[in-house]
């Protein structure tokens, strides 16, 4: 098994903290917090979805880029891949995150923004076998359609998209649900996507955390990397597990 943060191999998961962006650890409320929890666990190997041959060819890639097939603009960062010869997994991790903006807000009449939508398109198009055009997604989260294509583009015979909520609420889990079950009526069932929701279980420490930050504290960041290198932030606890579609 190997353990990546974008194209730099780590020794360990524990390698990983000062690769992130200064922000990333701030707050203890980011859901990569409970994603490096749950990898940690092992749980992520528990699902019976990840099943390589030989577990050398297994590759973790934290924040995976993929960038624009088209137009100018930034690369897709999904945060995790899991990659291994004739599959690959895409995890995106939601926990406090506002709902993203939609297709037609983040076009916004940009010619660019246009041409980058498309290429999201070709990459979905040319491994799916169909023809979606933009107006199917217009009213779907920009993020999910750059996050779907990012897995397309490695083109491996099996593909998952798993989105994963933490202590999601019940608006919150109907609002993901509903932009995957639209978004795969789309695809005509053609990829796997899942939503599983964990529960956390929080520390005394992690606890104490958000205390601090509610107060208004705005960097602790050396405190929630030296409780995610310590194992003592949180347990988490598996609450649903549900698969939007069956491939046909």
């Amino acid at each position: 098994m190997m353990i990546y943060y974008k194209k730099l191999k780590l020794e360990s998961i524990d390698n990983i903290y000062n690769r992130y962006n200064s922000k990333e650890f701030k707050s203890p409320y980011r859901s990569t917090i409970p994603l490096i929890a749950l990898f940690k666990s092992n749980q992520i190997l528990n699902w019976g979805l990840v099943n390589p041959l030989n577990e050398m060819d297994l590759k973790f890639v934290f924040e995976f880029e993929t960038p624009v097939n088209k137009g100018k603009g930034l690369p897709s960062c999904t945060d995790l891949m899991i990659e291994y010869p004739n599959s690959c997994i895409v995890i995106e991790a939601k926990r406090t995150e506002p709902p993203y903006k939609k297709v037609k807000k983040w076009l916004s009449n940009s010619i660019n923004k246009k041409l980058v939508l498309e290429g999201w398109l070709e990459l979905i198009n040319n491994y799916t076998g169909l023809k979606i055009d933009l107006a199917e997604i217009i009213d779907l989260p920009y993020q999910l359609i750059h996050r779907v294509a990012s897995a397309c583009s490695l083109k491996k015979q099996q593909t998952e998209i798993i989105y994963i909520g933490f202590d999601l609420n019940e608006r919150k889990t109907n609002y993901y649900l509903d932009c995957l079950e639209r978004f795969s009526t789309i695809l005509e069932n053609r990829l796997n996507l899942y939503l599983y929701c964990y529960d956390i279980d929080k520390s005394e420490e992690l606890i104490e955390l958000e205390k601090r930050w509610d107060s208004g504290e705005r960097d602790l960041s050396q405190a929630v990397i030296s409780g995610l290198l310590n194992d003592n932030l949180m347990g988490l606890t598996e609450t649903m597990k549900r698969k939007i579609n069956k491939t046909t």
